[in-house]
């Protein structure tokens, strides 16, 4: 792994930086960022409960937006009552929230926003691939969700950790990205 960091004041108040992850199959997770003590994924690529099946046992509170595909089948599972559900997010375990099209960024930001301003201590913010926006929006569109994304998290002291698949992709995609990152890790 070939690790660039640049330090340009961004990340959380904590220290934490925004992490972004390159590479052909590159994925969030390829990071190796031990998970802070609330941890909400956005995934395109993996499915809810697999995701969830993933995250290492520590955190107190977890949470994850399914979208696209993924998404309908998390939301045809039967759904256990979880904190989410009462509309308590601050402490939401394993809930599940879904956005069915992938081109719905804006829904995608509200709920990270919702959950990252209700959730107290350190939060870490994993999407495991970018590159899944590109098909269905612009490039411009997913770089301004991706910036929404880290001034959101930067803004209640959270970090976001990203994966960008660059296999079939100009180079100009990940460095356009890489922008908005502190740490840029090619795998």
């Amino acid at each position: 792994m070939i690790t660039r960091t640049r330090m340009r004041g961004g990340g959380s108040a904590g220290g934490s930086t925004h992490v972004l992850v390159t590479g052909a199959d590159a994925v969030a997770t390829d990071a190796d960022v031990p998970p802070a003590s609330n941890v909400l994924g956005i995934t395109y690529e993996t499915a809810a409960e697999t995701w969830l099946g993933e995250v290492q046992s520590g955190p107190e509170r977890t949470a994850v937006v399914s979208v696209g595909e993924h998404s309908r089948a998390a939301a045809a599972a039967p759904a256990e009552p979880t904190a989410a559900a009462s509309e308590d997010l601050a402490v939401a375990t394993a809930a599940v929230e879904t956005v069915p099209e992938v081109a719905d960024v804006a829904s995608v930001g509200v709920l990270v926003n919702d959950y990252v301003s209700a959730w107290d201590d350190e939060t870490t913010v994993y999407v495991d691939d970018f590159s899944a926006l590109l098909d269905p929006t612009s490039t411009e569109t997913a770089f301004r969700f991706a910036h929404a994304l880290t001034s959101c998290a930067a803004a209640n002291d959270a970090r976001v950790v990203a994966g960008l698949d660059t296999a079939d992709r100009p180079s100009y995609v990940a460095a356009t990205f890489a922008e908005l990152f502190d740490d840029v890790r090619e795998v």
